[in-house]
């Protein structure tokens, strides 16, 4: 049972990511047909062609490795014969450039034909559609139902305080202020210093200014009030010093306004974007953990390989509801959008954010060009990042191998 719900939850993830990267493509796709360039292709996946359709003039299919995709526009890159004189440099791009070959009618509908705010719209389709696809799930996800969060009503008394010698408090210790306190399970904290309590967002800053400090404590218990007296002590455990009373709480689910939500979204997008950022450390951490006594961070990067072991493990736990497994999903195909959308931001070739990157810079060429009172004949070449383009996607590739390496010689722990 647990191969087949490991087997299903791979199979939910991989028709996720294939959904986003088929209206990534779309993204592409529709503004090009609309701005009347050529497309010649429209495929999700890479590899060989499991099947495909041509309508029109564009082929549409799938291919058996769903990590990926593209649409092909004829002139992505402009002609030789169209561009400045050749140097040493457009000489190891134009291998590349002379790859394809136009004729008459192409070139009148080739991508590099279009005037700059149209290849930027163009380009950005694809990220956008990631992006909108992120919003949705995430006014879904966090005001539809709202993140999980600890309530105000207790759960389960700590019977002492934990230490690294009893953390469990399987052995006698102290007391824990909760017990001293007189708490029990069932009571409802709405009072903690003469402030109202909704949950444990509103407990955590009283506490922390408070430690070793008496409190008044009011809880509803059994319908009544009732005043109690409780003293927050420090604790250090992992590493880690706060302020501590010694109960559980109950959890539930607490919706967002959609400015929140949104605002959550942004987060996300932001700790996406360091991540990305520290690859070069990513990659160097992911080797030390390619051994599998090794431990892992938790917070570090995480492979396909990874994504699919978590939803596996997500579809696979019998504690989980089918609501929650539903909604873990979604998150999942939340943070994939998201990281689909920043990565593909990113101004190198041959990701949208490089091609974005040489539009923007030929609008501003042209606007350079017009304030000297003179026109720009000849569009910006392109094919001139194709060096570059080789050195990042083989950057992309060794990085794609370790974190895939590493997740399976040191899967993460749930």
């Amino acid at each position: 049972m647990d191969f087949i719900n490991s087997i299903a939850g791979w199979l939910l993830l991989l028709l996720g990511l294939a959904i986003s990267i088929g209206l990534h493509e779309l993204g592409h796709l529709l503004p090009a047909k609309l701005f009347g360039v050529k497309v010649t292709k429209y495929m999700i996946g890479f590899g060989p062609t499991l099947f495909s359709r041509k309508r029109g003039e564009t082929e549409y299919g799938v291919k058996a490795i769903p990590l990926g995709g593209y649409i092909q526009m004829v002139g992505m890159l402009p002609p030789g014969d169209v561009v400045e004189k050749a140097n040493s440099w457009r000489k190891v791009a134009s291998t590349i450039r002379n790859s394809e070959q136009l004729d008459e009618a192409d070139h009148q509908r080739a991508f590099y034909k279009l005037a700059p705010w149209k290849k930027l719209i163009i380009m950005f389709g694809g990220p956008f559609a990631n992006l909108l696809i992120a919003f949705v799930i995430a006014i879904a996800l966090f005001s539809g139902y709202g993140p999980v969060d600890r309530t105000n009503q207790v759960r389960e008394v700590v019977a002492c305080i934990p230490t690294l010698e009893n953390p469990n408090c399987d052995l006698v210790g102290e007391s824990s202020p909760a017990v001293l306190a007189g708490l029990k399970s069932g009571d409802q904290i709405i009072r903690l210093d003469g402030k109202t309590i909704s949950r444990w967002r509103d407990i955590e800053p009283i506490i922390e200014a408070n430690a070793n400090r008496s409190l008044e404590l009011v809880v509803i218990r059994s319908g009544d009030e009732k005043s109690l007296t409780i003293t927050p002590v420090k604790v250090s455990f992992d590493g880690v010093t706060r302020s501590y009373l010694g109960v559980y709480l109950e959890v539930a689910r607490f919706p967002q306004t959609p400015i929140e939500a949104t605002a959550n979204l942004g987060l996300m997008m932001y700790q996406t974007g360091e991540m990305i950022v520290q690859l070069p450390i990513q990659v160097f951490n992911a080797f030390a953990e390619l051994t599998p006594d090794a431990e892992r961070n938790p917070q570090g990067a995480i492979s396909i390989v990874g994504l699919g072991q978590i939803s596996g493990s997500l579809v696979g736990d019998s504690e989980l509801s089918f609501e929650d497994k539903f909604l873990s999903q979604l998150g999942l195909m939340l943070s994939l959008n998201v990281a689909l959308f920043v990565f593909n931001m990113i101004p190198l070739v041959p990701l949208d954010g490089g091609h974005i990157a040489g539009a923007i810079y030929e609008s501003i060429k042209r606007g350079i060009w017009r304030l000297r009172g003179k026109k720009l004949e000849k569009p910006v070449d392109t094919a001139m990042m194709m060096p570059i383009a080789y050195f990042v996607a083989g950057l992309l590739l060794l990085l794609t191998v370790v974190l895939i390496l590493r997740d399976i010689i040191n899967p993460v722990q749930f």
